[in-house]
């Protein structure tokens, strides 16, 4: 498949192939037909993310070890991820690199977005599994803590759980090295767990001036994004109406598009979706909106998003966004 700029293509960012050529380094891995590949990817936009899993998957076959996506991931450094990188780079503190990322997350990759929330003393990043592969998975998340052990100067940062959803491997030591805490194997999503403590850590170069500079530029490249997916907007503009009067079931979608189930099934697994994501992911939305209008009351809310009952509605927004609707309304 050949990098483009289509609207419906699932994608990484190019830069993303500059990783993969830190790792060749380290690893003194010659391999000039993949080096070339490599460096030729790295100057488009974009590259389908079919490709990043098939160069991990190339990678693997030459070097087929235990944990290889966590080796690759900690060769991240900042400049790896662009823009993303830098400004992160720049923020006051871990907490406020963390909600850029989630913020400018597309700039990166346009698979399922990554959910955050705070349980208790925990904030918890996390994401499908089903949007990615084993090695993917495995880059991603050792790049994340690496990246914030540079960040901040500190080698000991490191989550206090790992819920992983892949079985566990038969040599488990490379996963203990890389994260220094408790791993649950065959978990239903990936989930990293960090300590709130973090979140206050500062950068060591942090720059508020530079940090404005940077997210200009982050939104203008924001801006310069492939339109969003028609068929998904498509989706989300049919589970908006249908709010308006029933639960927005797949079935109702489905028959409101002319489509099957099965077809919109079909649809959504093919970019690594879920219709409940969507609906949850737009419903969170839509709710924070609401919740900033303090002429709605909290039922008036619920029914507007389609949920039986005010108790229904709370307990969503709590797992969606770790705190109740009043505490976030206040918060506001």
């Amino acid at each position: 498949m050949q990098a483009n700029n289509s609207s419906h293509t699932v994608y990484v960012a190019g830069m993303t192939a500059n990783l993969l050529l830190s790792y060749l380094d380290q690893q003194g891995l010659a391999v000039s037909e993949l080096r070339e590949k490599l460096t030729r990817l790295a100057s488009l936009p974009r590259m389908p993310i079919t490709t990043w899993w098939a160069l991990l998957e190339e990678i693997y076959q030459l070097q087929p070890i235990v944990g290889l996506g966590l080796a690759i991931g900690r060769c991240t450094r900042p400049h790896h991820v662009g823009v993303l990188g830098y400004l992160s780079m720049y923020c006051e503190t871990v907490g406020q690199a963390l909600m850029r990322f989630h913020r400018f997350q597309p700039l990166l990759h346009n698979l399922s977005p990554t959910m955050v929330r705070q349980e208790a003393e925990t904030i918890i990043l996390s994401w499908q599994p089903r949007t990615s592969t084993q090695l993917s998975n495995e880059v991603v998340v050792a790049s994340l803590m690496t990246v914030l052990s540079h960040l901040t100067g500190q080698v000991d940062v490191s989550a206090c759980l790992l819920e992983w959803p892949h079985p566990a491997p038969v040599d488990p030591i490379p996963y203990q090295q890389c994260f220094a805490c408790p791993i649950v194997f065959n978990a239903k999503t990936v989930s990293i767990h960090i300590p709130l403590a973090i979140m206050a850590l500062p950068i060591n170069s942090r720059d508020p001036f530079l940090v404005s500079l940077l997210e200009q530029q982050a939104e203008a490249l924001m801006m310069a994004l492939p339109n969003q997916d028609v068929l998904l907007k498509t989706i989300q503009q049919h589970i908006l109406a249908i709010l308006q009067d029933e639960v927005p079931e797949l079935k109702t979608v489905s028959v409101r598009m002319g489509v099957s189930e099965r077809s919109l099934y079909r649809y959504l697994s093919a970019r690594g979706l879920r219709y409940k994501t969507v609906l949850n992911n737009l419903r969170y939305e839509l709710a924070k909106n609401y919740l900033k209008n303090m002429r709605l009351s909290l039922p008036e809310i619920a029914l507007m998003l389609g949920f039986s009952e005010q108790s229904a509605f709370s307990r969503a927004f709590k797992e969606w966004s770790g705190q109740s609707p009043m505490h976030y309304r206040r918060a506001s």
